[in-house]
């Protein structure tokens, strides 16, 4: 799996899964989880554009 977190692609995959969970679960009660699903697949697409810019690669951020 190590290689997935590495491929823009793969994380480009999980920021389009995700945004599409996000968008069925808004019209629940679940506001917080559709907030960090959304901040999720920002996060992805921020990596996969970092990497596609051959900066960030391999790394991934530290909180």
């Amino acid at each position: 799996m190590d290689g997935a977190a590495n491929d823009p692609r793969m994380v480009r995959y999980v920021a389009e899964i995700t945004r599409r969970l996000a968008k069925m679960l808004s019209s629940t009660r679940y506001q917080m989880l559709v907030y960090f699903l959304e901040m999720t697949a920002v996060e992805a697409d921020s990596l996969a554009a970092d990497q596609d810019r051959g900066t960030g690669a391999g790394k991934l951020p530290r909180n």
